[in-house]
């Protein structure tokens, strides 16, 4: 009978809180659809659509696309017996919507069955959460996904017993699996055949994928957050660890998701609605322009050097002799004895072998063998030393948040064999030769989908059209071996590929080998040469080769030069080799516009054009 009234007593509680619920149309704030990441149906706006593909995660038979329905079931649940494991309990499982419901209906946190989430408190901790970070990871040309950089999530702890590498970090990316083609892995990427999931870990992994095996650059963006919007970010984060999504490459990344989640506290849009596309760095550009409660969005940037960076700057900060021993050593298979001895000082001895152990661990990266028998030599000599006191690694004055916006729209005037010629390009993303970057490779370009529209016998024609196009000069900052290699390009696209005919516009793919060198701090010098695959025609081989010598000059912070002579080949065809040069200038240091003047010509005629870029 007592077992039976209590029963009664509490289907009539859940009772008023449904109706309570129902009364203010909860199941219609926008808050409620952000937390179980409900869409709206594309043609019919009243429709929704949960994006979660996990059946877990929703309460409801139909709560995939009910929102009422998942919130009467959210609330049913959380009234609902503790059984042992409480962590199973919907206040656990489904904490971001738990406590939103207890402030949104008055008495709710004062007669729901308290369980003990003891899973949530080990993994957040909250009593000891002090803010959360935005996290960049450069981009990594080694890798598709990867070429415009990545998105991390980080909880930063004032516990003392831990440092930051033991904070804990939000993942999100595709499940791919082992040994995927690579063909596969782009189309799948494209067009939604991967499933993506939300990761956790302590942030050193993060720091040994991304800084020490990759050697990506790890850019921290602390958030001017509340304690309060700490804590409603960190129980959203937990609900979905595990949650898996379709994954598209363009749009639904990671940029798109880390941004969602962001969004649930900051009435400001970081993604894009209507944009195809989401790019990692855009969130950053979007961050740096927020004020919030008042201040600035971002407190604090902190970066966090990869292997190769940390290598680089112990490696500047030594004196022409101590660089001269560090080189000798390498070039005599690490054997210390005799390199040591020219430098005056035991500290000046224990800072190039301290140098030697980064160079070791960036040159022989996955040789863990190679890395063990070098290091012995270096160890045994470092043993003999004195302890150094810790240097910080010096904080940049520059970061990626600043540097040119990723996407452009181009106003062109040309002017060729006294013709004048309008035209409009767009370039989806992301930068080139001429373009200032923060936290991507120096002189390096990375463009998709980039459209050339030009008025020309009066009618506007596809000028030129590029699906991609990667350029890495893979430059050497100190001349020692394994610090740098062949610089490389690849390119896919379509426009005329002779001098003599305008009109003729080709398909191409192109691959190119080269050597760059870097003089002084602010210029390269390089040469180059590319091959180009094309339809063959009557007069036009299906291979031709093309020669290049050039320089690129940051002149001014604001004015990037870049001179290339060139040579075309085609072998075996109707057309002859003709020689070219270009001179090309991009002025303005602003990340949302640059004037661009542009010199091109060939001994049949001569091209200048002055365009003006807007960047968003």
């Amino acid at each position: 009978m007592l077992t039976s009234a209590l029963n009664v007593a509490q289907a009539s509680v859940l009772e008023h809180f449904q109706q309570q619920a129902d009364s203010l149309q909860l199941q219609h704030e926008p808050y409620w659809h952000a937390l179980l990441h409900y869409k709206k149906h594309r043609l019919n706006t009243q429709r929704v659509r949960s994006e979660i593909l996990d059946d877990d995660f929703f309460l409801a038979p139909d709560g995939r696309t009910n929102p009422a329905s998942e919130l009467q079931a959210t609330l049913a649940a959380m009234f609902q017996d503790i059984n042992e494991d409480s962590n199973q309990h919907a206040s656990c499982r489904f904490i971001a919507r738990t406590h939103w419901l207890e402030k949104k209906l008055t008495g709710l946190a004062e007669v729901r069955p308290r369980s003990a989430c003891t899973l949530f408190e080990q993994w957040a901790e909250p009593e000891y959460l002090d803010s959360v970070s935005l996290v960049f990871a450069s981009g990594y040309l080694g890798n598709p996904a990867s070429f415009y950089g990545h998105i991390l999530l980080k909880l930063n702890s004032n516990n003392p017993v831990k440092t930051h590498l033991q904070h804990q970090s939000l993942n999100y990316g595709a499940a791919v699996p082992d040994q995927e083609n690579p063909f596969a892995y782009i189309i799948k990427g494209l067009f939604g055949g991967y499933q993506s999931t939300f990761s956790y870990g302590e942030f050193y992994k993060n720091s040994l994928t991304y800084g020490e095996h990759e050697l990506r650059d790890l850019w921290e963006y602390q958030l001017n957050l509340t304690d309060d919007e700490v804590l409603q970010l960190t129980y959203h984060a937990w609900e979905l660890i595990g949650r898996h999504h379709t994954y598209y490459f363009l749009k639904e990344n990671c940029a798109f998701r880390m941004a969602q989640l962001l969004e649930l506290i900051i009435d400001a849009r970081l993604k894009p609605d209507l944009q195809p596309w989401a790019m990692p760095i855009s969130v950053f550009h979007e961050v740096s322009g927020i004020e919030h409660h008042g201040q600035p969005l971002i407190r604090a940037i902190k970066l966090h050097p990869s292997r190769q960076h940390r290598f680089y700057q112990k490696y500047q900060q030594l004196n022409a002799v101590q660089q001269q021993a560090v080189a000798a050593i390498i070039h005599h298979d690490f054997r210390v004895q005799n390199f040591l001895e020219p430098l005056p000082s035991a500290e000046q001895q224990a800072q190039v072998l301290e140098a030697l152990f980064d160079y070791v661990e960036f040159a022989y990266l996955g040789e863990p063998e190679a890395i063990q028998q070098k290091k012995q030599g270096l160890l045994q000599a470092r043993l003999m030393l004195p302890v150094l006191p810790p240097a910080p690694f010096p904080q940049p004055e520059q970061f990626p948040h600043q540097s040119t916006r990723p996407s452009m729209w181009q106003l062109q005037a040309s002017h060729k064999s006294d013709k004048f010629i309008p035209g409009v390009r767009f370039r989806a993303a992301y930068y080139d030769l001429l373009t200032a970057q923060t936290g991507q490779p120096p002189f390096s370009a990375l463009g998709m989908f980039d459209v050339t529209l030009a008025r020309e016998e009066q009618r506007f024609v596809i000028q030129q059209f590029e699906l991609l196009r990667i350029e890495q000069m893979n430059l050497s900052t100190t001349g020692l071996p394994a610090d740098a290699g062949f610089a490389w390009k690849v390119a896919l696209g379509y426009r005329s590929l002779t001098r003599h005919c305008s009109d003729c516009r080709h398909l191409y793919a192109e691959g190119g080998l080269g050597k760059a060198i870097r003089f002084q701090e602010y210029g390269i010098v390089y040469a180059m040469l590319d091959g180009r695959l094309h339809p063959a025609g009557e007069q036009l081989n299906l291979v031709s080769a093309i020669g290049r010598l050039g320089t690129i000059v940051d002149i001014h912070p604001g004015w990037r030069s870049q001179l290339e002579f060139g040579w075309n080949s085609y072998a075996q065809s109707g057309h002859q080799s003709y020689g070219w040069y270009r001179w090309h200038n991009r002025f303005g240091q602003s990340p949302d516009w640059d004037i661009r003047l542009s010199l091109d010509t060939t001994q049949d005629a001569t091209q200048w054009t002055l365009s003006y870029s807007r960047y968003w």
